[in-house]
């Protein structure tokens, strides 16, 4: 893409808003600007869910997201005590990371009654040692300046805490992988239809077979209109670039040729 003459790139550029008379606004550095386009693509992912729990703003609380940046872009190790919170697919496979990058991971828990991911991701940490605990969640974590532990508690059936089965487990690290929501600010922004609803992750736009929104010449792609995996949200990528392209005439479409062409009867 950044070869081709016809398309420029901006990098270190954030979008600050999109107004009722298409002009994009935008930051780029230290500088303003702002930019207009007859076909939009918002393909702004997600964000990860935040979990409510005493102290949990403590130093050595973080994300998934944000201990795989860390140990993949920077190579730095979050911590050497790490308590995962969520056993998702995510949750599993950042834990098998940890492990990989010589950290110990000293549980998984999970507040549901069984494993979300795969079986084969929690079968693969099990195996390197790691218990996991369903019906579990963090109740607060520990420390003045930073984490020194957390206290973990049993859930009943309605997902709240029961009573008198706290405990203590020593950790420097908790990790939160309590899933993603759909960062749908700009699209709201747009005018689009939006709806609720919790299998996708939240507030999503409606959208046609086209990934067009109800915002006239607004297609959306990935997590934006649903937490997915992200084979999907990159194929939905190329569905909303060609119909986009089509619908601005630089692509004509053409047929496919039949399944039966070339047999004869």
């Amino acid at each position: 893409i950044a070869e081709n003459p016809r398309i420029e790139v901006k990098v270190n550029t954030n979008v600050l808003g999109i107004y009722s008379d298409r002009v994009i606004s935008y930051e780029e550095g230290d500088k303003y600007g702002r930019m207009t386009a007859e076909k939009i693509i918002i393909s702004t992912g997600a964000a990860e869910k935040m979990l409510q729990f005493e102290n949990n703003d403590l130093p050595g609380v973080y994300g998934a997201g944000a201990v795989q940046t860390m140990m993949n872009v920077y190579g730095i190790q979050p911590g050497q005590k790490v308590l995962m919170i969520g056993a998702g697919n995510i949750g599993l496979i950042v834990t098998y990371q940890l492990l990989q990058a010589g950290v110990n991971v000293v549980a998984i828990v999970e507040a549901a009654p069984a494993i979300g991911g795969y079986k084969v991701h929690a079968s693969k940490v099990r195996r390197m040692g790691v218990p996991i605990y369903t019906k579990t969640t963090v109740k607060a974590a520990l420390g003045d300046r930073f984490v020194t532990g957390a206290i973990l508690a049993d859930m009943d059936d309605k997902f709240q805490l029961v009573p008198g089965t706290e405990r203590e487990i020593a950790v420097d690290t908790i990790c939160l992988s309590v899933g993603l929501a759909p960062l749908s600010e700009l699209i709201m922004q747009t005018g689009a239809a939006m709806h609720y609803i919790p299998q996708l992750g939240g507030f999503v736009p409606e959208r046609n077979e086209n990934l067009e929104s109800t915002a006239a010449g607004v297609y959306v792609a990935g997590d934006v209109s649903c937490i997915e995996e992200a084979t999907a949200a990159m194929i939905e990528g190329n569905i909303a670039g060609l119909s986009a392209a089509i619908a601005c005439g630089i692509i004509i479409p053409r047929p496919l040729p039949s399944a039966m062409s070339g047999w004869s009867s």
